[in-house]
């Protein structure tokens, strides 16, 4: 029996959350009709997730400037979670040396700090999982309102290469879209571990850090393949407002230059 008809006998599906929780009280609902209840009804499905311990939330630049429930991750019923203070990641990641090589925010650095508390945050929920071993992984921000069923998708990848990663087919900005992917074991763990390629991105291209880039570079690097959807999720602010998002999907001749892209890093 091949290795491809033992995951589709009892595959198992991990779905990691990362970051801060934020909006999960509004953007629950769509997380469970959406992307748990259709991961459990295709294989064994657990939660992950790793959260910073947030109080307060103070961003200019989405006019967000209130208190955070800091036990809001537990709407999630996860069956493993880890807790952080933010902020001590930055030193870990040097980020004053990352932020030495440009802002690509232009907001003196807020957002690449959070761009580096993201990655940090990813990394670990990614570890978490991979010491399950699972099939397929679901890694997923909590502060999304996800608009369509994950079904289809999944099921490519219970059947589909470890080192196949599925990620949305809009908003590439140069790059690809790291809003959220859905991955082989293989793929998953290039992608969730991309905060230890920061330096090489930087003495490669000389900075700054643009998340949706920097994606595109960690996974050529590895040589994943890489596939679109159509799936859409829209950020969902502390106060339950969505943010109207551009889906547009990328050109044809974006996804023909990441192509030969892939094989030039």
């Amino acid at each position: 029996m091949t290795e491809n008809s033992n995951k589709a006998l009892r595959p198992r599906i991990a779905i990691g959350f990362f970051g801060i929780t934020r909006s999960l009280k509004w953007t629950l609902p769509s997380i469970q009709k959406n992307i748990i209840a259709p991961a459990r009804e295709l294989g064994e499905t657990r939660l992950f997730a790793h959260f910073f311990q947030q109080e307060h939330i103070n961003n200019p630049r989405t006019g967000e400037n209130q208190s955070l429930d800091t036990n809001e991750y537990q709407l999630l019923e996860c069956d493993e979670v880890e807790l952080e203070k933010p902020g001590n990641c930055l030193a870990r990641a040097n980020y004053d040396w990352i932020l030495s090589h440009g802002d690509a925010f232009h907001d003196e650095g807020k957002s690449l700090a959070n761009l580096i508390h993201q990655l940090h945050s990813l990394q670990h929920v990614g570890r978490m999982i991979d010491a399950w071993q699972p099939d397929v992984m679901l890694l997923v921000r909590p502060d999304l309102t996800y608009h369509d069923n994950f079904a289809k998708v999944i099921a490519k990848h219970v059947v589909s290469s470890s080192t196949k990663l599925t990620i949305p087919d809009w908003q590439w900005y140069g790059g690809y879209n790291d809003r959220f992917a859905v991955c082989g074991r293989d793929a998953g763990r290039i992608y969730s571990n991309r905060i230890e390629l920061i330096s090489d991105y930087l003495n490669k291209t000389g900075g700054p850090l643009p998340a949706e880039r920097f994606l595109r570079f960690n996974l050529h690097k590895a040589r994943i393949s890489v596939k679109a959807c159509s799936l859409r999720a829209s950020r969902t602010r502390v106060n339950g407002k969505i943010i109207e998002e551009n889906f547009k999907p990328a050109s044809l001749g974006k996804h023909l230059k990441r192509a030969l892209l892939k094989y030039f890093v």
